[in-house]
């Protein structure tokens, strides 16, 4: 949804929020199903800005985001039990320090035996002994950011599907006045991603991934991966 107004611009975008918050909203109280974010793996944290998430489905299919990899898997619960799968994921190589946690929490996750709900809805998750190994907060589904451009009077708007590899990449672009930015929807992640002075084409920063489009085609860096590290290839799809 875009607003507009004589005089300014006001620009409306709709995110995915990463904030943790009482999960009762999405997940039942007697429940381990709904969307989570790791707080702590094994009583040693999590990295800042790198979500590792977890889907619980109610058939005990899950889901999420180590850090670096898509993964899935089935898990067995009953009562406060839960047993998961060995999870399967992508093979995408990212930075070592991204790579160990995600791993950690493969780890942990194949050895946790029993949930229970912690202070605030949180989701915890313990092992054969009942030592907490993961700890996670509610995952909100979505929310939206307004905000006005002094000066823009319009805000212009392109969404653009590219071929990414084997993945495609959605990407609006939104212009207002001095500011651009570009809305990156991927698999499992979405990423507000806003311009920055470049040589040639159009340039946008977000989180750890740099789009940098040029005509019908882009560049997708992934700065997780190594700032040496090859960028995907992608093009416009017709």
């Amino acid at each position: 949804m875009i607003r507009m107004a004589v005089g300014f611009a006001q620009v409306t975008v709709a995110i995915m929020c990463v904030v943790g918050f009482a999960a009762e909203t999405y997940a039942a109280q007697g429940d381990p199903a709904g969307r989570w974010l790791a707080e702590d793996i094994n009583g040693a944290g999590v990295i800042d800005r790198v979500q590792t998430t977890l889907e619980i489905a109610a058939d005990g299919s899950y889901s999420g985001f180590g850090g670096c990899n898509g993964y899935s898997g089935q898990a067995q619960i009953t009562a406060d039990a839960i047993r998961f799968s060995p999870p399967i994921a992508t093979r995408k190589a990212c930075i070592p320090a991204v790579m160990d946690q995600e791993a950690r929490f493969f780890r942990a996750l194949e050895a946790v035996r029993s949930w229970r709900k912690g202070p605030h809805g949180k989701l915890v998750l313990l092992d054969e002994s009942g030592k907490p190994v993961i700890r996670l907060a509610g995952l909100q589904r979505g929310a939206s950011i307004s905000f006005a451009v002094p000066g823009a009077e319009t805000v212009d708007s392109q969404t653009v599907t590219y071929g990414c590899g084997p993945a495609d990449v959605e990407v609006t672009y939104l212009t207002a006045g001095p500011v651009s930015l570009a809305l990156l929807t991927m698999k499992d992640e979405f990423v507000v991603a806003s311009s920055v002075l470049s040589g040639s084409g159009a340039k946008y920063a977000g989180a750890q991934y740099i789009w940098w489009s040029k005509g019908d085609s882009a560049n997708l860096y992934d700065l997780m991966r190594g700032e040496d590290a090859d960028p995907i290839a992608c093009a416009a799809k017709k």
